[in-house]
Order: structure tokens, then C-alpha cells, then sequence
């Protein structure tokens, strides 16, 4: 259900929106970036309600026609428009807001777009939405989710309120999966995983297949000393294969070497967070301080490179001769 109880974390934005509804300050246009799952599509929508909502201008009372209609997606002024291609083009901006834009809300006060994944529109189709975005009609509100805003042109920038998501800390994930009848223990564990995101906290938590697939890359780790250069590039053509899982391969590499150089430091298993791979800990504990220090700076230049969009295979070919390295 779409409310502001159900959002956890980033109070300011959510503030911001209630107040700006309370004293009719709302503005046209917003962006809210921030990385994948970390709660735009539940602050935004819920802000959509709040904004349609009949009775009240703090929180969707969930009682009127429009809170009802909108959870169950049948609002008709309110619009989520996605693509199912890689980037939003010139047809998507006509068809889905352009065209309903030009008549009137058919019951409410506002005709709320939401775009999803915003940043993938065209140079085009930013250009087709600016003159809407610039002289918007007095009932028009649109909020442009995104996870790179530096994709959008300055003009659409300029013209928008831009709020920036932040990753939620693994304490608060932690407590969250804990009032979610999830072991203390786990909890942990997933909220390390999470990367900051509720969202994907709970696909970690509740999906088997993660659980399967952080242990087939945690074998790659305990066997990767002994691979030659020809398994060695096997192994990247494994990762190229699935290389939209690339953070989360690395994000599996970095907890194994971090927790093994913390239990080299202490001697102590209960700092280290996978407690379920001791062995595998110990035995790659073994490594010097420095080694496995420079493991980890190899690791997380390797992902501020790819995030930059560097070649996948040499990138990885770096990293991989790096994490060889004695």
C-alpha cells in the first residue's frame, strides 16, 4: 500500500513533498535519482496519491475514490509510463504524456506522470517533454525517476526540483528485516548484500537463487589462486555472460576478502560477517595484510570503472591478474 509509513529512510524528501502539498507549493516537475531499489517508485507514487487524494493534503486517506482507484490501478489521472525498450523515444512522450495532456483531469485536481527510468530518454524525446515542462498546464505534475540525472539535458535540469535518494545504512535495512521476523543473524547479513536497499534486501532474503549464486562465486574465490591464465579467462567469460550481475559478483568478492582480512587482524569470528564460510575464511586469511588490502582497492576500482562504463573485459582482466597477484 501506498503511504508514508511504509517509506523508510530519506525524511527530507518525504518531508519536502508533504509540505509543499500542505501549502500549495507543489511544483511542476521533479526528478528523484538515486541507484535501483532504493525506494523512488514507492516515494513517488505515494506522493502522486497524496497530490490526488480528496480529503487530505498530509497523507492519502486511503478512503476517498481516488486512494482506492490508485491502489488498484485504476486512477484515471494519474499516468506511470515505462518502456520495456532501452531508452524512452519521441513516440513514448507523444503517445503517453503529450496526448493526455490535452484535456482536463477526468476527476481530480491534477494529472500526475510519473516516468520511470527517465534518464534513457533520448536527446528527442527530451526535447519533445521540455516545452511541456517549460509552460505546463496549471493541473499537470510530473516526476521523472532516474538513476543518473546527469543524463538529462541542463534545460530539463533547470526546470526541475531535484531530489537525490540515499542509500539507506545497513543498521536501518538490519531493523527492518528484523521487524520482518528475520534473524538477527541474517539480518545482518542481508543488509550488508543490500547495497543500501530495502527493495533489494528483501529479494536477497526471501530468493534462493541468490543464496545459490553467492556460493557458486565464493567457490571462483577459494579456487582462483590455482586457475592458470586460460582458466583464468574462462572464469571472465563466466562473469561476461552475466555481467548485468557484475555488482553483485564483486560486492561477494569484497565481503570474503574483507572479512578475511578482519579475522587475520583479530583472530576473531565473531567481527566477520559471513560467519557461514569460517573454513573458507581462514584458509584465505592466510594471505599478508598487504595482499589482501590491495585485493580490495583492486576490487572497488574495478567497480568505479565499470559504473563509468569502462570496457568490461579489460577491466576485468586487470582486476583479475591483480587479485592473482602474491
Amino acid at each position: 500500500m501506498y503511504t508514508f509509513e511504509n517509506i523508510v529512510g530519506n525524511e527530507n524528501i518525504v518531508n519536502s513533498f508533504i509540505k509543499s502539498s500542505e501549502n500549495n507549493t507543489v511544483s511542476h516537475a521533479y526528478i528523484l535519482d538515486g541507484k535501483e531499489k532504493t525506494g523512488k517508485q514507492l516515494i513517488s507514487k505515494t506522493f502522486a496519491k497524496l497530490l490526488l487524494c480528496e480529503n487530505s493534503k498530509s497523507k492519502p486517506c486511503l478512503s476517498c475514490s481516488s486512494c482506492i482507484s490508485f491502489e488498484t490501478g485504476n486512477n484515471p489521472d494519474f499516468f506511470f509510463i515505462e518502456s520495456d525498450k532501452k531508452s524512452l523515444g519521441v513516440s513514448d512522450v507523444r503517445e503517453n504524456i503529450i496526448k493526455n495532456l490535452e484535456t482536463k483531469p477526468f476527476k481530480y485536481k491534477y494529472k500526475v506522470f510519473i516516468i520511470k527510468d527517465a534518464h534513457n530518454m533520448t536527446v528527442q524525446a527530451q526535447n519533445a517533454i521540455l516545452k511541456t515542462i517549460e509552460e505546463p498546464p496549471n493541473f499537470a505534475i510530473f516526476i521523472l525517476l532516474s538513476k543518473n540525472y546527469n543524463s538529462f539535458l541542463p534545460t530539463i535540469l533547470s526546470r526541475c526540483v531535484l531530489f537525490k535518494i540515499k542509500p539507506l545504512s545497513p543498521a536501518i535495512i538490519k531493523q527492518f528485516l528484523i521487524n520482518k521476523n528475520i534473524n538477527q543473524t541474517m539480518a545482518k547479513f542481508y543488509s550488508i548484500y543490500s547495497r543500501g536497499s530495502i527493495g533489494r534486501a528483501l529479494n536477497i532474503a526471501y530468493s534462493e537463487k541468490f543464496i545459490n549464486f553467492r556460493q557458486d562465486i565464493i567457490n571462483d574465490i577459494v579456487k582462483l589462486d590455482s586457475l592458470d591464465l586460460i582458466q583464468m579467462y574462462n572464469l571472465i567469460k563466466k562473469y561476461e555472460d552475466i555481467k548485468e550481475d557484475i555488482n553483485d559478483i564483486l560486492d561477494i568478492y569484497l565481503l570474503v576478502y574483507r572479512d578475511s582480512l578482519i579475522f587475520k587482524q583479530t583472530n576473531n569470528f565473531n567481527m566477520i560477517i559471513q560467519t557461514d564460510i569460517k573454513t573458507n575464511i581462514k584458509e584465505i586469511s592466510n594471505m599478508s595484510t598487504k595482499n589482501l588490502v590491495n585485493k580490495i582497492e583492486a576490487l572497488l576500482k574495478a567497480k568505479l570503472y565499470l559504473e563509468q562504463n569502462s570496457n568490461f573485459n579489460m577491466t576485468m582482466e586487470c582486476l583479475f591478474l591483480k587479485l592473482k597477484e602474491k
